[in-house]
């Protein structure tokens, strides 16, 4: 009978023990509740990725304190499956009954090379570290956020002319070598080709261009032209600048990018030398009132000789008629 009892006694005290290990391990204080969100501008959700900027770009994110006594104190990690640095508050603080936002950058990426259109996904972690003045000791509340980045479409032209190092001639022609280049990230074509110079007489082939618009190419890729130019008989001894514009269609129609780029060079014309025959058509350029023709302005500079030197002949005859005399 003794052993009966001490056995039920036993078995109360096991009892009794197991329960109060398990209330002991639910004693420690939980908040009432906190949230974590993405923050999406212009009406977007999550099913638009962020669009990547050039330089840095800003994704924000907010957090709420449900709790109405009592700040709360978050732990932030961020990570991505692109290269792009990431930079954000590591620990922030939320007041009670509170909704704040903060910020996560990436920066350090060089979209110009990376094809449009590429995704990267990116996750912000908070975990909850102190509940009013209260540490946590164990993590007792985590919460995730992930989101998408994407590369937008970028539209920019390279212009490479081939330098002339040598000296060109008045009344010559001569052919640029230009090469256009797609260095955006997405197909484009070319709205247009423009040519501008700084020498009175130098002309260029006005459709030098009707090959080079409307034609779609691909990043990378260029589109090579010759554009011959004609320096004027006329044209005087200088240095022309020529400068060859590109304008993207991309841009135009309301893409990213630069709207225009162009490339610049500079070519020296030697005037030909005085009384060196001349063409009319060539010659007769501008304002000029002057002869049409180098070879009758040279002519003409000489049409008086003939008539100044009869009356000196006559006199000098005399002269010596006289001293003989």
């Amino acid at each position: 009978m003794q052993r009966a009892w001490m056995g039920v006694i036993l078995c109360v005290i096991a009892m009794i023990g197991l329960p109060q290990g398990e209330v002991s391990a639910q004693e420690i204080p939980t908040p009432v509740g906190w949230e974590m969100g993405l923050v999406y501008a212009d009406g977007a959700s999550e099913d638009n990725p962020f669009i990547l900027e050039e330089g840095e770009t800003t994704i924000r994110f907010w957090i709420r304190n449900d709790n109405l006594a009592g700040d709360i104190d978050v732990a932030l990690d961020y990570d991505s499956s692109s290269s792009a640095t990431l930079s954000g508050e590591e620990t922030v603080t939320v007041g009670s009954a509170s909704n704040d936002t903060f910020a996560l950058k990436m920066s350090d990426l060089d979209l110009w090379s990376i094809p449009s259109g590429t995704t990267y996904d990116f996750e912000i972690e908070g975990q909850l570290v102190s509940w009013g003045l209260a540490p946590i000791v164990a993590p007792v509340s985590n919460q995730n956020i992930d989101g998408e980045v994407i590369v937008p479409e970028l539209y920019r032209w390279e212009v490479d002319i081939t330098e002339i190092e040598h000296t060109i001639s008045a009344g010559t022609e001569f052919n640029l070598q230009v090469d256009l280049r797609n260095v955006g990230n997405t197909a484009d074509k070319l709205q247009s080709v423009s040519i501008k110079d700084d020498c009175p007489v130098l002309s260029s082939d006005d459709d030098f261009g009707d090959g080079l618009t409307g034609t779609l190419t691909q990043p990378s890729e260029s589109i090579s032209t010759s554009i011959v130019f004609d320096a004027s008989s006329t044209h005087p001894t200088r240095l022309c600048e020529i400068e060859v514009t590109a304008r993207s269609s991309g841009v135009a129609n309301g893409g990213l990018g630069d709207s225009s780029n162009k490339g610049e060079t500079v070519v020296s014309v030697e005037a030909r030398p005085v009384g060196a025959q001349v063409d009319q058509d060539e010659a007769d350029v501008g304002d000029n009132d002057g002869p049409q023709n180098q070879d009758q302005v040279t002519r003409d500079n000489f049409l008086g000789f003939p008539s100044l030197f009869t009356p000196l002949a006559i006199a000098s005859a005399a002269w010596f008629q006289s001293r003989r005399n």
